[in-house]
């Protein structure tokens, strides 16, 4: 017998013994990592389908920025959505939150692009995240104050926001200190909280309401008054004389039913007749009254649901 080459094709067999083993194993590591990928992937997969169950028009959604955030145990998705509204036109990217452990989410949008669901909660942070937020220094951006205060004041007038913008990040709101929102917030103040702002706001509007041309109307952006319909309208007929409360909660009323039976959850749809008594507690209201954005608000969405009946 060879001893000598016996001991190296022994030598030889077991390096490639080794080395096969090794490349046997070396799939399992890869397959690990990918089936964590595929995890979180699903995770936002199932978020996606869960805030387009909510949406009025789930073939538009559009999501971005989507995250998995981990607070106290608890796994979330969230991210950010936009979709058509009732009327067919894209809003802006809404936040959103998807619990994963009970298949939840929620958006923050008042109704605009989703059913009614369950109240929306902010997106929890995690500590790490925190402490950074609070070693970071908040400044006064002037673009984000700008849109903040549109959101406070929706008829706020954008020429005079960019005339005080400069005065309130120089002096005014700067030196008063605080964080963003409350800046914003003491400008809001200045705008809205002088008597008769608002009202002049309206008083020097150039858009005009005119009959036949709805599809011009919008709901952000109300006229100085009201338009005039002719005798014989519908909406030219005498109403009950209501609050100003009282007209915007039938109005409400009237939406939310509209909602409902638009969603097969209710089968109680409003009746044209109901629908046009609504409208006619809104013109009602003084375009000097406070709630008259919303109000006008309001029409436009019933007015739409109206035409949307009749179709």
């Amino acid at each position: 017998m060879n001893i000598p080459a016996a001991v190296i094709s022994a030598a030889i067999g077991a390096a490639l013994f080794a080395t096969m083993n090794a490349f046997q194993h070396r799939p399992s590591l890869i397959a690990t990592d990918y089936s964590l990928g595929m995890f979180f992937a699903t995770k936002h997969s199932k978020a996606r389908a869960a805030v387009t169950r909510l949406l009025i028009d789930p073939a538009s959604a559009d999501f971005s920025a989507l995250r998995s955030v981990q607070d106290d145990g608890t796994a979330y998705v969230c991210g950010t959505v936009r979709a058509r509204d009732k009327s067919g036109r894209y809003a802006e990217y809404r936040d959103f939150v998807y619990a994963v452990a009970v298949d939840l989410a929620s958006i923050d949008d008042n109704g605009r692009i989703a059913h009614r669901h369950r109240a929306f909660t902010k997106c929890p942070i995690s500590e790490e995240e925190d402490v950074a937020l609070r070693k970071t220094p908040t400044t006064l951006d002037t673009a984000s104050m700008a849109k903040t205060i549109q959101t406070i004041l929706p008829t706020a007038d954008p020429s005079i926001l960019s005339t005080m913008m400069p005065d309130i990040s120089a002096g005014g709101a700067k030196s008063s200190g605080g964080n963003l929102e409350q800046q914003t917030r003491q400008m809001a103040s200045q705008l809205g909280g002088q008597p008769g702002r608002a009202g002049e706001q309206r008083a020097n509007s150039t858009f005009k309401a005119a009959l036949g041309k709805e599809s011009e109307w919008r709901s952000e952006q109300p006229p100085a008054t009201w338009p005039t319909f002719p005798s014989d309208h519908p909406l030219a007929k005498s109403s009950q004389k209501r609050t100003t409360a009282q007209a915007m909660a039938l109005a409400k009323d009237i939406e939310d039913r509209w909602d409902q039976s638009s969603s097969g959850a209710s089968n109680a749809r409003p009746s044209a007749d109901e629908i046009q008594e609504a409208c006619r507690a809104l013109l009602a209201i003084d375009p000097k009254d406070e709630a008259y954005p919303k109000a006008w608000a309001a029409f436009v969405r019933l007015r739409k649901i109206d035409r949307d009946r009749a179709s």
